[in-house]
């Protein structure tokens, strides 16, 4: 009898060590982080948890972190979250991501705060990350980050950033309410989707450089810049309402192609752009609209699209020789475009030289 009470308790005392191991690590409140901290397993963060300048907090692939839902401002948004001063190390794996999400059980998109880089100047790095149901996923204000193969799905901004440096390569930004959008920032995007969302990309005063992205199916414009700086190269940029538009910014479009969007392809207002080796085709109404901008347009596949291939709004004049019109013939090529020809008081457009076949793209972007 006592040996049976003896294993008894030794297997009860077996189960509770067992069960412990495998307990939640959890965070009540508003707490700190002294320390360097390493996450593994399930993390429950049931507050607003900083980890301080000077700290890293680090965690290894497959961990998922859950936010409770806490809403003091009857505002429907919820407020716990991670606030990063020091240095975040988030790195998974393919096989194994880090996952975070609400900790309840039908979430929203908003249902957590964010992952909140505050003046945290460091190297922050998140990659094979899944970031869902937050209101804004990853938020850097004075703070620089890296966001490697990670995935942001069904959030209410999946990233927001102000002031900060921010590198996003091989993500996937979809079926958010916003997916992107900065200020007085610089963004580099490479080979990332932004799709499914809201709004596509919005910025004002940035520098953003975008290498082989894809812009698709978003529900108001794809890329929207304003009185900023862009350099895009070999992106798609396809079946938004807007493709790209540019307020009062500069740079280059060189070998991307801009389809289908249901309004028009590119539209410039106030800028100065080199559109150079572009497909722009398929789109609801015009090609490109040129608004009071300068610049050039060479080397471009403009045919087909549902009302004109070249919309001149403004006073200006558009030099667009050398591109393909969808016809090597003059006239044929002045049926496609509308400017001070057509409309008065828009400045002329020079479509001579049109090219006599469709140029091969540089960038493989499709």
């Amino acid at each position: 009898m006592r040996l049976g009470l003896v294993s008894f308790w030794l297997l009860l005392m077996a189960v509770l060590i067992m069960s412990d191991a495998r307990a939640d690590l959890s965070y009540s409140g508003e707490q700190s982080l002294w320390q360097d901290t390493v996450w593994e397993g399930t993390v429950l963060v049931d507050g607003i948890l900083t980890v301080p300048p000077g700290v890293t907090l680090e965690i290894r692939p497959g961990t998922v972190v859950r936010f409770t839902f806490n809403d003091t401002n009857g505002d429907g948004i919820g407020e716990h979250e991670l606030f990063i001063q020091g240095l975040l190390k988030a790195e998974g794996s393919a096989a194994a991501p880090i996952r975070f999400t609400s900790a309840e059980a039908a979430p929203a998109p908003g249902w957590w705060g964010a992952i909140n880089m505050m003046a945290s100047e460091e190297d922050n790095l998140l990659r094979h990350c899944l970031i869902e149901y937050a209101y804004r996923g990853f938020h850097a204000h004075f703070a620089g980050g890296i966001l490697e193969d990670c995935i942001l799905s069904n959030n209410m901004r999946a990233l927001q950033f102000q002031e900060s440096t921010v590198r996003i390569e091989r993500c996937r930004i979809a079926d958010n309410f916003n997916g992107m959008q900065f200020r007085n920032s610089q963004v580099r995007l490479i080979d990332t989707e932004v799709s499914g969302n809201h709004w596509g990309l919005r910025c004002v005063y940035s520098d953003l450089s975008m290498e082989r992205c894809r812009f698709t199916g978003n529900l108001v414009n794809g890329v929207n810049l304003r009185d900023s700086s862009l350099e895009g190269t070999g992106n798609l940029v396809a079946d938004n309402r807007k493709g790209i538009y540019l307020q009062r910014s500069t740079g280059s479009l060189k070998g991307n192609i801009v389809r289908r969007n249901s309004e028009h392809g590119i539209l410039l207002e106030d800028s100065d752009f080199v559109v150079e080796g572009n497909r722009i085709s398929g789109n609801g109404r015009a090609g490109i609209r040129w608004d009071d901008s300068l610049g050039a347009l060479r080397g471009n596949d403009l045919s087909h699209n549902g009302e004109y291939a070249l919309v001149n709004v403004g006073e200006k004049p558009v030099d667009a020789r050398e591109n393909w019109w969808g016809t090597a013939d003059l006239s044929g090529v002045d049926a496609w475009i509308r400017g001070g020809r057509k409309q008065p008081g828009a400045g002329l457009v020079d479509a001579s030289r049109p090219l006599p076949r469709p140029p091969m793209l540089p960038f493989k972007s499709d």
